[in-house]
């Protein structure tokens, strides 16, 4: 069964993994919540939306970028593919060995709703990571065989984008009990960054391996 060219398995694994890296804790989760509690909901709603703009610019630019790889060499498109699979072992590992970095003093700082919105949006827009992070993961999950490559990567791209959005909106509208749960269930938050790490690696070998 497929959608798009993509098969079923692809898009459950896809989707596994997209739940995995939106649940981590992140700069992107941090700065939701410092605006959501320095401003209310509005704030962090506005936030949440330039974020969500900032992320479909990448991933749009890597739709762009992957097909007109494809199109070029099919060999290349496959090298990118082992590319990611071992970046998302990398995320894996990284956030496996990673202490907490969970700031809950959370400096109130006035801020407008259209600047929440700007800054929310520039901070992915701008930042080489998320660009890296798009043109690596995305491919891992697109069959150059069937359906039209551009489609495929803005769909994932999409319900990566709409999955992420909703998870941020509920980060911003529960923020201040989210805030107390972090300062007082650190070693909970640790052991969720330790398991999310060891699912990446583990679905970065399959990945590797399935290719192989």
């Amino acid at each position: 069964m497929e959608f798009l060219g993509i098969e079923l398995a692809q898009f459950s694994a896809f989707m596994i993994a997209v739940v995995i890296i939106i649940i981590a804790p992140g700069p992107d989760m941090f700065f939701i919540l410092s605006r959501s509690i320095s401003g209310g909901r509005r704030l962090g709603f506005l936030t949440t939306l330039g974020i969500l703009l900032g992320v479909m610019f990448h991933i749009f630019l890597a739709a762009l970028g992957i097909s007109s790889i494809l199109m070029a060499s099919s060999l290349t498109f496959q090298i990118v593919k082992y590319i990611g699979a071992v970046y998302l072992i990398y995320l894996g590992v990284k956030s496996f060995r990673e202490k907490s970095f969970f700031d809950t003093n959370i400096e109130q700082v006035p801020v407008s709703g259209k600047s929440a919105f700007i800054q929310g949006a520039i901070t992915n827009v701008f930042n080489p990571k998320v660009a890296l992070f798009f043109l690596t993961f995305l491919p891992q999950f697109v069959n150059e065989n069937t359906g039209n490559i551009f489609i495929q990567f803005v769909f994932l791209g999409f319900c990566f984008a709409f999955s992420g959005f909703i998870f941020d909106l509920i980060l911003s509208f529960l923020a201040s009990s989210i805030i107390s749960y972090f300062a007082k269930s650190k070693i909970a938050m640790l052991l969720q960054q330790k398991i999310s790490g060891a699912i990446l690696v583990i679905l970065g070998l399959f990945l590797a391996l399935e290719k192989s």
